[in-house]
């Protein structure tokens, strides 16, 4: 982990302090996240258990089997509509972390400036106009031909269909509502492998068709598209940062063998260092599900872009490219007319 984050800290620099907020604030809401979505399954898995328990030590016959599964139909809405509460929540506080830092950069070299020109408020203007397109961009991208929204439900459709498969494995073997109701409470807390040891004839009818973690693929999504909402932001956020000049991808101190990241992170495909590109051709991120590397942005030295500002506020065909970013971002995202 160290040696990540000491190469973040020297690609941001001056910024380093904003950097490290910024990535901590993303590996905290990956944790938080997991444990409410773990939380949500194991919730609602209790709920049905609780009205399997109903049925006592008698067999679990066709009339309660019908409660049963209208139960799971219940709850698979239940947990869809959680589960999509649940997304766009953290799909905004990523969003909001990967932006803060170029938003926070923007604006320190605007106060050091004292340019009438630019304005503090405009400048946070832009940036939660960016914030709300790129939550945008999220929601409205396909893929596979699926939205963010489908794939939410598809994870909510496999929980119920995982759960009736225990069911009716456990009516198979004639074990009592109450015997189920426990297996399906050890499955949500303590994964496959329980089930395996306490119900091995139970495991042995249904094969693999029950995964090893009920919540795994619910949590792998959230995974995935969480690291992409900041990976998204990131970039958005670099494409409307006057001092911003690249795209940094840092390998992840966790990552467990070679592939496409070493790659990515480990060459440089443009002069402008290892692992960085220019912002109109960084790569897809994140490169894997469960990716964990880092991406950043590659800003210029504070006091340098506070010369150059006061440089273009003295004559804006000095600086050319503040010039379009005045003209083009700052100007148009604030609807100033003159």
């Amino acid at each position: 982990m160290s040696k990540e984050i000491d190469e973040l800290k020297s690609i941001a620099g001056d910024y380093k302090t904003w950097a490290l907020q910024a990535r901590k604030k993303f590996i905290d809401l990956r944790l938080r996240q997991d444990l409410q979505i773990r939380e949500l399954y194991i919730k609602l898995t209790k709920n049905i258990s609780k009205e399997l328990k109903k049925g006592g030590l008698s067999p679990i016959d066709k009339k309660r089997l019908q409660q049963i599964y209208g139960a799971l139909k219940e709850t698979e809405d239940a947990l869809n509509g959680q589960l999509t509460i649940n997304f766009e929540k953290y799909t905004k506080e990523n969003v909001a972390a990967a932006v803060g830092y170029s938003k926070a950069i923007t604006i320190d070299i605007v106060e050091k400036a004292e340019i009438s020109k630019i304005v503090t408020s405009d400048v946070k203007n832009i940036y939660f106009r960016m914030n709300e397109k790129a939550v945008e961009a999220i929601w409205s991208r396909t893929q596979d031909g699926l939205y963010l929204s489908d794939r939410i439900w598809s994870k909510s459709r496999k929980y119920r269909q995982n759960m009736t498969d225990i069911i009716r494995a456990a009516v198979a073997e004639g074990q009592d509502c109450t015997k189920t109701a426990k297996a399906l409470e050890q499955y949500v807390l303590k994964k496959k492998k329980t089930l395996a040891a306490e119900y091995p004839n139970m495991m042995a009818r249904m094969g693999n068709r029950v995964p090893s973690d009920v919540s795994y693929e619910a949590l792998r999504l959230a995974r995935t598209e969480m690291t992409s909402a900041f990976g998204e932001a990131t970039l958005s956020a670099a494409k409307i940062s006057p001092s911003c000049r690249g795209v940094k991808y840092i390998l992840s101190a966790s990552h467990p063998k070679p592939d496409i990241c070493d790659d990515i992170t480990g060459t440089d495909k443009h002069g402008l260092g290892i692992g960085v590109y220019p912002i109109d051709e960084a790569p897809l991120y994140p490169f894997h599900c469960n990716c964990l590397c880092i991406t950043t942005t590659v800003n210029e030295k504070s006091e340098d872009f506070v010369q150059r500002l006061k440089r273009w506020d003295s004559d804006p065909t000095s600086e050319p490219g503040i010039e379009d970013w005045y003209q083009n971002t700052y100007k148009k995202m604030n609807n100033i007319q003159k």
